[in-house]
C-alpha cells in the first residue's frame, strides 16, 4: 500500500491543519457511508455520488487535516475499498 500524495504533508504545513481529533467525525461518517455503498444491492441510489465525489472528499479530509497514523490507515483503507468497488462493478459491466 503506498502512500497517497494527499496524505503527505509537511512539518511546516501541519501548523495550520486541524487537529486529528476534529477529523474523527467526518472520517467515521465517510467510513459509514462508502461501507454501506459498497455493500448496497441498490446502487442506483446513491448515483449521484459516485466514487470520485467519495475520492475527493477523503482528499480534502487528508489535505486540511493533520491525521495521526491510524486515521492515515482508515483513508487509505476506505480509498482501497473504492478501487475494489470500482473494479467490481466495471467487470460486471463487461459480463453483462
Amino acid at each position: 500500500m503506498g502512500k497517497s500524495k494527499a496524505l503527505h504533508i509537511t512539518r511546516a504545513a501541519s501548523a495550520a491543519l486541524k487537529p486529528a481529533r476534529v477529523a474523527d467525525a467526518e472520517l467515521d461518517h465517510l467510513e459509514h457511508m462508502i461501507r454501506s455503498i459498497s455493500r448496497s444491492a441498490d446502487r442506483k441510489a446513491f448515483a449521484c455520488l459516485n466514487r470520485a465525489y467519495w475520492k475527493r472528499r477523503l482528499a480534502i479530509l487528508g489535505d486540511e487535516s493533520d491525521l495521526v497514523s491510524t486515521q492515515r490507515a482508515r483513508v487509505l483503507q476506505l480509498l482501497e475499498l473504492l478501487a475494489q468497488d470500482h473494479a467490481g462493478a466495471a467487470s460486471k459491466k463487461v459480463a453483462a
